[in-house]
């Protein structure tokens, strides 16, 4: 899954994700191993999720659509070798966008990255201090978008927008996913597997 990812084949990164989530239900491990298996279904939620913000990106039309997009998908918890990369592409994408705050608080964010410093990184970091430099002087926004860093947000899964810790949300019981309310009752879009907002204990582990 995490090779897929890396190569830039998301839609098989996605299915290998999910088929790694299939299988949790039928797993047997000790009392000890819980914590690891909860983890591991966290993260395919996340690059799950991830991946769809991706590909709607790729999809849209919309270059400031396609930012909020970007950004969000910086949120999503990674790898730090994947992070890195999306980080980068969601700065470069609001600093074309004449989004110069949003610009210099995602360059922060990278070069704060202790994976900045590789050698394999070494252009990012070079690209993200020159943003970092030319947004704090410009010191604007020149679009509104749907996004404020200084708040915790889970993203909507068939919003793709972000639902605020203040904000009513649904969750789905197996693989934790976060959507807007309206959607309550419906088969949960990332893991395919459980219902929204329906009461269960979740995922139990046996051994």
């Amino acid at each position: 899954a995490y090779a897929a990812f890396s190569g830039g084949r998301f839609s098989d990164s996605i299915q290998e994700f999910r088929s790694i989530m299939y299988g949790i239900p039928f797993l047997v491990v000790k009392k000890a191993e819980e914590r690891e298996v909860k983890e591991l279904l966290n993260i395919c939620k996340e690059y799950v999720i991830g991946l769809m913000l991706e590909m709607k990106r790729k999809e849209t039309k919309d270059p400031v659509r396609a930012l909020e997009l970007a950004v969000y998908f910086s949120h999503c918890k990674l790898q730090p070798s994947h992070l890195v990369l999306v980080l980068n592409i969601a700065m470069k994408a609001a600093y074309k966008q004449n989004n110069f705050i949003t610009a210099a608080s995602l360059a922060q964010r990278l070069l704060g990255m202790p994976e900045s410093n590789l050698e394999a990184n070494r252009s990012k970091r070079t690209v993200a201090t020159k943003v970092l430099k030319k947004s704090e002087q410009s010191g604007r926004n020149e679009h509104q978008i749907d996004y404020d860093s200084s708040k915790h947000f889970n993203v909507g899964a068939f919003s793709m927008k972000p639902i605020y810790q203040a904000e009513k949300s649904v969750k789905c019981p197996f693989c934790g996913t976060h959507c807007l309310p309206e959607k309550e009752n419906e088969t949960c879009p990332v893991c395919g597997i459980a219902q929204l907002g329906v009461e269960t204990l979740g995922l139990v582990v046996s051994s």
